[in-house]
C-alpha cells in the first residue's frame, strides 16, 4: 500500500470521527484507534525493506551485529511508546499516554547502556 493510500485512509477517518464525536463518542474514540491500527498495518510490509537497507549499511560500515540489533530494538520501542501515547491520547488518557512515554524513555536509556558502556571503553582505551 502506498503513503498517499494509507494518508487518504487516515484523513478520511479523521473526517469520520469528526462527525461520530458529535453523536457517538464511544464510537468515534473506536474508529479512531481502528484507523491508526489499520494505518500501522499497512506500513509494516516496508519494514522489510527498512530492515534490509538498515543491515546491508551497518554491514558496509563495518558495524557489529550485536549494535545493529540493539540499534532496531531502540527504534522499535521509539515508534511503539510514540504510536502507544499517541493511541492513549486519542482516548482522552493523557497522564497515561505521559507515562507510557516515561517508561518507553526508561526502556530506551536500559537499551542504550551496552552503547553508552563500549563509547566509554573506547574513550578509556584511547586517554592516556
Amino acid at each position: 500500500m502506498t503513503a498517499l493510500q494509507i494518508f487518504s485512509i487516515a484523513v478520511c477517518a479523521a473526517v469520520l470521527v469528526l462527525v461520530l464525536r458529535r453523536t457517538r463518542p464511544e464510537s468515534a474514540t473506536v474508529l479512531s484507534m481502528a484507523a491508526g491500527a489499520l494505518a500501522l498495518l499497512c506500513a509494516l510490509p516496508t519494514l522489510g525493506t527498512v530492515l534490509s537497507g538498515l543491515t546491508d549499511m551497518a554491514r558496509l560500515g563495518g558495524v557489529a551485529d550485536e549494535y545493529l540489533s540493539q540499534l532496531l530494538k531502540v527504534a522499535g520501542v521509539a515508534l511503539l511508546m510514540d504510536f502507544s501515547a499517541q493511541t492513549c491520547r486519542d482516548a482522552g488518557e493523557e497522564g497515561l499516554a505521559l507515562k507510557t512515554e516515561l517508561a518507553g524513555r526508561v526502556m530506551l536509556i536500559s537499551l542504550a547502556l551496552p552503547f553508552m558502556q563500549a563509547l566509554l571503553q573506547q574513550i578509556l582505551s584511547i586517554a592516556p
